[in-house]
């Protein structure tokens, strides 16, 4: 089934998404926040961000339609 095959495809590269951006962020936890840091800080967030962000497209795509 093509609509099964597109589910379990797109939420399965979200998942992998999430899973990385929980490593970077238990990565991050245990540093020390300062200049040479907050580029790395910051660009998790915007991954953070983004990786959510496309979930508010997927979840009205794939639940409500």
């Amino acid at each position: 089934n093509m609509w099964s095959s597109t589910y379990f495809l797109m939420t399965g590269f979200h998942a992998i998404h999430v899973l990385v951006g929980l490593i970077i962020f238990a990565l991050a936890i245990p540093m020390v926040l300062n200049k040479s840091r907050a580029n790395f800080l910051e660009n998790s967030g915007l991954y953070w961000h983004f990786v959510d962000l496309v979930w508010i497209f997927l979840f009205p795509l794939l639940y409500l339609f």
